[in-house]
């Protein structure tokens, strides 16, 4: 079946979208806040509930609890871009494909 194929996007898929739409995401009490000039309407993506734990972790760790990530503090994300001399689409990259090779 076609669901069968589908498949929840990642992390690094989400924290794109977000950008693309204008949001921005934090952690407020250990709870995942989005906002954006526009208003979700309803409740968020299947894709973000499935990995809600999972970003509000990788915000907390990597991003300084907000996307996009903070400067001030300089988070980890934004101290990879830095190192990298790249941009932050490149560092996230970057920094995903050494997540999931660590995860296998």
């Amino acid at each position: 079946m076609v669901e069968d194929l589908l498949m929840p996007q990642t992390t690094a898929q989400i924290l794109r979208c977000l950008s693309l739409g204008g949001y921005a995401a934090t952690v407020e009490g250990g709870k995942l806040r989005v906002r954006g000039s526009q208003p979700l309407a309803g409740p968020l993506p299947a894709s973000v509930e499935a990995r809600r734990d999972e970003l509000v972790a990788f915000l907390a760790e990597w991003c300084g609890g907000v996307w996009p990530p903070a400067r001030e503090p300089v988070s980890g994300l934004r101290e990879l871009e830095e190192f990298l001399d790249c941009g932050l689409a490149e560092a996230l990259d970057v920094l995903d494909a050494a997540l999931e090779k660590r995860a296998a």
